[in-house]
């Protein structure tokens, strides 16, 4: 998957569709189902955010590194997926955290 940094709150309304449509043919593509996926994040906003995010993935386990300056966490969760839908879901569901941003 290409490594292309955005904050899913930013995506104006109707253009998801197309973003979701766009990621599901390039993890289609690029990655084998089922199987182990690399999910990368970065957080703003400390605790409060990270708690959000371990309530999308409750039973996986977080590799955190702070950034030099303590504003952000980078959060690494490998995790067997299925197929292209079910990350897809997990990234719809990490969208609703304001602050949030993947790699």
């Amino acid at each position: 998957m290409e490594d292309n940094n955005f904050e899913f709150t930013d995506i104006p309304e109707g253009a998801s569709t197309d973003l979701y449509a766009n990621l599901k043919e390039k993890l289609e593509t690029v990655e084998k189902f089922p199987g182990i996926y690399v999910f990368k994040f970065i957080l703003t906003g400390g605790i409060d955010k990270l708690k959000e995010l371990s309530a999308i993935l409750p039973q996986d386990e977080f590799i955190e590194q702070q950034s030099k300056t303590g504003k952000y966490v980078s959060i690494t969760v490998k995790k067997e997926m299925q197929n292209a839908d079910e990350v897809i879901a997990i990234y719809k569901q990490a969208a609703t955290i304001k602050g949030i941003m993947t790699l």
